[in-house]
């Protein structure tokens, strides 16, 4: 097979031998079709190296380019030493990718009449309500605010179950029963609808409305509305612990490649984190959300339901979140709609851009540690073959240095983080974390007219704000109204 071109732009090149007879041989050769506009290869040997050199047990993952899939490749084991190899239907735990599917769900609902995401959700709550000392405005809590994390609600995360476990209700766990990391009822942080957080309870709730709602579970109802008529054939949220489950999946790993308990993680919480994929199976659920922002003819995703769930709702702490989808992600400087997932052991992620019909989908079982830097790597290394790079629009005028001088200091990010803007040889520069979950930690502002600054990779605009005598970066968004800010802060010593 014809290596591929860069693996690690600027950085080691990892050897490509095929280590015949390793738990790390690929089960299968790259698939590759014939791309539309660029060719595109990963070997088994490349794959198999990633694998070694991270530890990690396995790995599966889609291409698509001009709305096909031109690229599917899989190597490692189920479970790492059994000598049973991943193939490209082998389903992963997909953890968070969950979300996007639940939204798409409800937006589909609402296109069918039945709810409102504008509705309280209470209206709708028959097995659970919502405890008045706990949400004081039960109006206040939208499906809209819950699927854009925008509601306030607590339970961020969930610990994963395996048989054998004393697994509890999605209900327990809304109440804090059974449930590790919170011993008391879901409850709110702030006002509904005026930050952001991470918030997997307030999916929790959208799944108990829905099965309310439809007298049909989360995962029936998925594969009615969803798998079924996209012909994801290997996708469902039944759990290990159903009948119905699939037979072909990947077992969950910790950082030394053993079995994490059973080797497959039970979610009563499904609507948050309970999806079982492949990323061929996540591939048609792009380019089906891809053909309905693009007007093409789709299956069951509608253009309206696209645009509702893509829409950014806010641009507070995260930097861009629409109804389940992320809308933070600037990689390659292409505007993506994506999401993450990571239970313990497994996860992936999943990206396809709001035109163009791009994306990627790959999921691997293994820890954070082995898992990300393969998915990083792949990604970096897909996105240079097919040539979808792109610069920063370049500078219209260039700022004047009143500008440039108003604009330095140190500002607060949220999670903790500051950000540093100062000039450095005649540049504006960044120090921190401004683009969330990224390695990145400087770079370079560029004056994009009007007093507007970007930066490679950022999905957003920084400009200068100032507001009752407090300096502020105003973040906003080119096609959005949503804005959101960074307060000046006293540097640290």
């Amino acid at each position: 097979m014809t290596p591929m071109k860069t693996l690690l732009s600027g950085a080691t090149l990892f050897a490509l031998t095929v280590l015949s007879g390793s738990p790390y041989s690929s089960a299968m050769a790259a698939e590759t079709k014939a791309a539309s506009q660029a060719q595109i290869t990963i070997t088994q040997a490349q794959l198999d190296t990633l694998l070694k050199e991270h530890k990690l047990s396995g790995v599966s993952l889609a291409v698509i380019d001009n709305y096909e899939v031109v690229l599917t490749a899989s190597s490692g084991e189920k479970r790492f030493g059994s000598g049973q190899k991943i193939d490209d239907e082998t389903a992963f735990s997909t953890a968070s990718i969950s979300k996007p599917v639940t939204a798409l769900l409800v937006a589909m609902l609402e296109e069918q009449g039945k709810l409102s995401l504008d509705d309280s959700v209470s209206k709708y709550l028959k097995r659970w309500k919502l405890n008045p000392a706990d949400f004081p405005n039960p109006d206040a809590i939208t499906f809209r605010r819950l699927l854009s994390h925008t509601a306030g609600t607590t339970q961020g995360g969930f610990v994963d179950y395996y048989e054998g476990d004393d697994v509890p209700t999605a209900i327990d766990s809304l109440n804090g029963v059974k449930v590790p990391r919170y011993d008391k009822p879901i409850s709110l942080m702030f006002e509904p609808g005026t930050s952001w957080a991470y918030s997997g309870g307030g999916y929790v709730i959208v799944q108990i409305a829905l099965e309310d709602l439809t007298g049909m579970s989360l995962p029936e109802l998925a594969q009615t509305m969803l798998f079924e008529p996209l012909n994801m054939s290997r996708t469902t949220m039944y759990q290990p612990n159903h009948d119905a489950f699939l037979s072909n999946v990947a077992s969950v790993h910790n950082d030394d490649l053993t079995v994490i308990g059973a080797g497959l993680p039970i979610c009563p919480q499904i609507a948050p984190s309970g999806m079982w994929s492949t990323p061929t199976d996540m591939a048609k659920l792009l380019i089906e959300m891809q053909n309905a922002l693009a007007g093409k003819q789709t299956q069951v995703i509608s253009d309206d339901v696209a645009r509702t769930t893509t829409h950014i709702e806010t641009l507070d702490v995260a930097g861009g979140w629409g109804l389940g989808w992320m809308r933070t992600e600037a990689k390659a400087n292409q505007d993506w709609f994506s999401h993450g997932g990571s239970n313990t052991g497994t996860g992936g992620h999943i990206m396809g851009t709001m035109d163009g019909g791009r994306g990627i989908a790959i999921f691997g079982n293994g820890g954070n540690p082995a898992r990300i830097p393969v998915i990083e790597i792949l990604s970096a290394d897909i996105m240079t073959q097919l040539g979808w790079n792109t610069s920063i629009a370049n500078a219209s005028q260039q700022a004047d240095q009143s500008t440039l001088k108003a604009i330095e200091g140190t500002y607060d990010l949220g999670f903790g983080q500051t950000l540093t803007v100062k000039q450095q040889a005649n540049q504006l520069v960044y120090e921190g974390g401004l683009k969330l979950w990224s390695a990145d930690t400087s770079g370079v502002l560029v004056h994009v007219g009007e007093g507007k600054f970007a930066t490679d990779g950022y999905a957003n605009l920084l400009s200068l704000d100032v507001s009752n005598d407090q300096k502020r970066l105003m973040v906003s968004r080119k096609g959005s109204d949503k804005v959101s800010y960074f307060p000046e802060v006293e540097p640290k010593p």
